[in-house]
């Protein structure tokens, strides 16, 4: 059985591809939603132990939408910005929004989730020609320790790394700049999956 840190860097240079293929689409459906030039890059993609994940800025304050992933395969996926820039991402929805307002702003938060979430796995699932699934997504505004702790702990127990994915956004009327991070753990069933997809890509 595969593990997270088993994957190369070509694996994840793949993974990255797909995911900027998906910044793409995000791009285009945040620009017409928002009404204004958006554009949005994966800067970076990287395997990086739990531990490393829990311990850092722990009490750094964030907003953070949680989505289980099912069909072709099954994990979750947390995307997370700090309270001001969520509070910014918001306003651009709803002015007068902030992630403390459990109607419209939780509302604006989790439609931008569905849409930046929802871009990256359906790149995923055309890349890898697999079938993927999002739920609904789970809303919270807490410290990032507080988050991570108690949504990481329990999935711990399948592998003892997870994917950071970067994520920045860009609004080019304003001149805007908004960087994030979706955090990704494919269950182990999944992920050996994953990595069989990963490796037919690369030897293409």
């Amino acid at each position: 059985m595969h593990r997270l840190s088993d994957l190369q860097s070509i694996h994840l240079d793949l993974l990255k591809e797909a995911g900027n293929i998906g910044a793409g689409h995000a791009a285009t459906a945040l620009s017409t939603l928002l009404q204004k030039r958006i554009e949005m890059n994966i800067p970076s993609l990287k395997v990086v132990p739990l531990p490393e994940v829990l311990d850092r800025d722990a009490e750094k304050h964030v907003a953070t939408s949680y989505i289980e992933v099912s069909g072709g395969f099954r994990g979750c996926f947390f995307m997370m910005f700090e309270v001001n820039l969520a509070n910014k991402l918001i306003r651009q929805l709803v002015p007068d929004g902030s992630v403390f307002d459990n109607d419209m702003g939780k509302s604006a938060f989790c439609e931008i989730s569905n849409i930046l979430c929802g871009s990256y796995l359906s790149a995923i699932s055309s890349f890898f020609h697999t079938q993927l699934n999002q739920s609904p997504p789970n809303y919270a505004v807490d410290m990032e320790g507080a988050i991570l702790g108690e949504g990481l702990v329990e999935l711990s127990l399948y592998d003892d790394s997870i994917l950071l994915i970067e994520a920045e956004l860009f609004d080019q009327d304003e001149k805007n700049r908004f960087t994030g991070e979706f955090l990704f753990i494919p269950l182990p069933e999944s992920l050996d999956l994953l990595f069989s997809m990963a490796e037919g890509k690369s030897s293409m």
